[in-house]
């Protein structure tokens, strides 16, 4: 598969894995016999062979390890080999701005990142192209927008939004409005396909960390400044937003 730079069955074998893991982390009486059928396997000592070959450890290791290190693992599974050998061309000191409230018209997911953001922008762009007046477009933007009170990914919402100028008077079909808040930002920039927008998130992230920037409530924001029509993929640039205080 050209996209994720591996044969079929690896990417395959690669998926089955990652949605078991999940569940045993997920649900520690549910039994890995179950769990192996539920992925596909035929048979739980198949499951098993290829578990521990992939993953050097049992499912019954796996669920005995703690939260970090589970996580480490399925973000780690997560991870196409293409992507991994990806070099990413992405700004290592944060510039702080301030955005204002911005109007946007949008379609919403909920669901991991990497598997609901294409879907959402195959889904808003058509609308956008047909029913909304391009002179009113500012911003082609992404929200990503995680529940405070969890750490699943899954629980998350995504927006693929475009700005625009002020709130119309009337709402395309298929489309919400909403104003999103504004408020102080650590920006970074990436220059680069899209797909890598998520893995540049993570690594923005320990950068704040390891320099103890304090973070506040609110969506992290893709802001999307070149033409994917136009630019070739390895030079399109996208400003990258986390809410700070």
């Amino acid at each position: 598969m050209a996209y994720t730079g591996e044969t079929t069955f690896h990417y395959l074998r690669r998926i089955r894995l990652l949605n078991a893991i999940k569940i045993l982390q997920e649900d520690a009486d549910c039994p890995i016999t179950e769990i192996a059928l539920s992925v596909g396997y035929e048979t739980p000592s198949a499951f098993n062979k290829v578990f521990k070959t992939t993953l050097k450890l049992s499912p019954s290791d796996f669920r005995n390890l703690g939260k970090e290190k589970q996580n480490a693992l399925i973000y780690d599974l997560s991870i196409s080999p293409q992507q991994k050998e990806m070099p990413m061309n992405l700004t290592t000191k944060p510039e702080f701005i301030n955005r204002s409230v911005t109007h946007v018209l949008y379609v919403e997911k909920s669901g991991i990142f990497k598997e609901v953001a294409m879907p959402t922008w195959f889904e808003l762009i058509p609308i956008v192209d047909k029913k909304v007046d391009k002179n009113i477009i500012t911003e082609y933007l992404g929200f990503s927008i995680m529940d405070a009170n969890t750490q699943d990914e899954a629980t998350m919402f995504y927006d693929a939004a475009v700005g625009v100028q002020e709130k119309p008077l009337s709402i395309p079909k298929g489309l919400k409005y909403k104003q999103m808040p504004g408020g102080k930002f650590a920006k970074f920039i990436l220059i680069g396909p899209t797909s890598g927008v998520w893995d540049a998130f993570d690594r923005i992230y320990k950068i704040l960390a390891e320099n103890k920037v304090q973070l506040r409530d609110g969506a992290c924001i893709e802001n999307y400044l070149s033409n994917p029509e136009i630019v070739p993929e390895d030079e399109l640039v996208t400003e990258l937003l986390v809410p700070v205080l």
